[in-house]
């Protein structure tokens, strides 16, 4: 598949979760959060802004982007966002963010 046609095929449903709550979810960092995705000739940005979490952001370009249903990842890169909790048995991780506030 040409870049182009992969780009065409997946953009416009990575652009409509714009705004929407994810789960971020790399090794075992997993939490939910706001994200702001870009798109651009060379691939994917997206800032995660999460309570549970400093505020960052993860990218790819069209090569590795994969996409399925409500889930995006990026090929060799380990990370993941899903509009569902990805690892239940995980929970929030870090829950120690707010340690000692009580």
């Amino acid at each position: 598949m040409e870049i182009d046609e992969k780009r065409e095929e997946i953009e416009s449903l990575v652009k409509s979760w714009n705004g929407s709550e994810m789960w971020f979810q790399e090794r075992h960092l997993q939490f939910p959060g706001t994200v702001e995705i870009t798109t651009n000739d060379w691939g994917i940005t997206i800032v995660i802004i999460s309570k549970y979490f400093r505020k960052f952001s993860v990218s790819g370009c069209w090569e590795i982007i994969r996409v399925s249903g409500s889930r995006i990842s990026a090929l060799y890169c380990g990370w993941t966002l899903d509009k569902e909790m990805i690892w239940p048995e995980l929970g929030i991780y870090p829950s120690i963010v707010n340690e000692g506030e009580e």
